[in-house]
């Protein structure tokens, strides 16, 4: 059961990830951070069911998913770990996915967030706030699978060189 704080999840190749992406993975991830503190993919959710659903889609590829149920949690753990992908639920028990956005936005290195919810709108929303996107409902596992993946590669790109105070992506 999961509480206020968070939980980790390591995570074991996406078969279905983008193909750069892929490629990556395959040759001695070239664009992984090898950090003591750093996750993958990071849920903003009070559902259980969608850090074991980004597990399962996930399970090979050698990702860390961390957990949170609170906006308060998830940038609690921000403020001393990094995640390349925050998953945010709409709706969450102490506010919505725009307060959890401007929250992350003034760390050096956010995350690239990803909202998870009911309303084509949100797209639009997520997108003019500075997230990286947003999915619908009812979610389609490649959508999920190529949103998260193409979040966590542009995050990487990001920090190739450095920038923003982060450590440099290590090569294999």
């Amino acid at each position: 059961m999961l509480n206020d704080a968070f939980s980790v999840t390591s995570m074991a190749a996406c078969p279905q990830l983008p193909f750069g992406l892929a490629s990556e993975l395959q040759d001695g991830q070239t664009h992984r951070r090898h950090a003591s503190r750093a996750t993958d993919i990071l849920t903003i959710s009070d559902n259980p069911t969608l850090g074991v659903y980004l597990s399962g889609l996930v399970e090979r590829s050698g990702w860390t998913i961390a957990r949170t149920r609170t906006c308060e949690a998830g940038v609690s753990f921000l403020r001393d770990n990094t995640a390349a992908v925050a998953v945010c639920e709409e709706s969450l028990p102490d506010g919505f996915w725009h307060d959890a956005a401007m929250a992350l936005s003034s760390l050096p290195d956010a995350p690239a967030l990803v909202v998870i919810g009911d309303d084509e709108g949100l797209v639009q929303e997520v997108l003019a706030l500075g997230g990286f996107d947003a999915l619908v409902r009812p979610l389609r596992e490649s959508e999920v699978l190529w949103t998260i993946a193409s979040a966590w590669h542009a995050w990487m790109k990001r920090f190739e060189s450095g920038g923003n105070g982060a450590p440099r992506c290590s090569g294999a």
